[in-house]
């Protein structure tokens, strides 16, 4: 499924799907609540994350309306800072690898071959404990290096089962114009793993409108709104552990050129407003957060 200039094309019966999904993001601004700890980075105190995210998914279409997508992602994450070290000197951690495991089965509720140009899909799946969660690296403290687990911001994987609640729809508002919209929870009901960090949920909700400015040539732009974030408590199941709540709200630009079966995608969702909000005990604390990000995809259908 996906749009090619100014139609919305279904993914057919028996048909194949293949995409590469790529996300960066760079984390340096510190907030408490919703206020921006600025002197952190006048102080050259800030923690820097920088990690990149690969998605190779697989979608089959058992009918047109009906379809199972498999996603491996893959992690290479770097985290600089000085509170983990000796406080003085900069240093880095790395973590990567395969993360966790995702299976998605995904319904539209509606007959695609009566609803062309508007539709609502649900899905739910399972998410396995793949990805390494318990990765190491070396921290150089005053009194020498140590091996230790890295932070739980980068570790690739979290350690348990969740599972995947997903929504989408799309709705043709008018000529070359389509309205959009995303969404996906991850329940995540195990309380913490064995080294002690929460497994905690997470949300992303995406809605907007795409206008194909060159339907001849698959040349749609995008403009959205991006809300994501992990809860201060589970929907399920306890809530312990090292975690950092908080959420983003994000205005989310992007460009789609589609060419026969191969479709590009790039966004860059900006940040308005940001809030690191306190845990479950209602204990507040520091989080730091990327201004933007940068997302591009490839697809291909068989």
């Amino acid at each position: 499924m996906g749009a090619h200039g100014e139609d919305f094309s279904y993914l057919e019966a028996g048909g194949w799907q293949a995409s590469l999904a790529y996300r960066w993001l760079h984390s340096d601004r510190h907030f408490i609540g919703g206020e921006e700890q600025k002197q952190r980075q006048a102080e050259g105190s800030e923690v820097i994350n920088d990690v990149h995210t690969f998605d190779l998914t697989a979608t089959y279409a058992l009918t047109k309306r009906i379809n199972l997508s498999l996603t491996l992602p893959f992690a290479h994450a770097d985290r600089s800072s000085l509170y983990e070290h000796d406080r003085t000197n900069r240093h880095s951690m790395q973590a990567g690898g395969l993360g966790d495991v995702r299976l998605v089965g995904n319904v539209w509720l509606f007959n695609p071959d009566k609803h062309p140009n508007g539709n609502f899909g649900l899905g739910v799946g399972l998410k396995a404990p793949t990805g390494d969660y318990k990765a190491t690296d070396i921290k150089y403290r005053a009194s020498g290096p140590v091996v230790d687990y890295v932070d739980n911001s980068i570790q690739p994987g979290d350690g348990g089962w969740g599972v995947l609640l997903e929504a989408q729809g799309f709705q043709k508002v008018c000529k070359n114009t389509f309205a959009y919209l995303g969404a996906a929870y991850l329940i995540n009901p195990e309380n913490t793993n064995s080294i002690g960090n929460s497994v905690w949920d997470s949300y992303l909700l995406r809605t907007g409108l795409s206008y194909a400015v060159w339907p001849s040539k698959g040349i749609a732009l995008s403009l959205g709104g991006r809300f994501e974030g992990v809860p201060s408590t589970d929907w399920f199941g306890e809530s312990e552990g090292r975690r950092r709540p908080g959420y983003t709200v994000s205005i989310e630009p992007g460009i789609t050129w589609s060419y026969r079966r191969t479709s590009f995608n790039v966004t860059a969702p900006v940040a308005l407003e940001i809030n690191r909000e306190r845990n479950y005990q209602g204990r507040a604390g520091d989080a730091a957060f990327a201004d933007y990000l940068i997302l591009a995809s490839v697809t291909y259908r068989f």
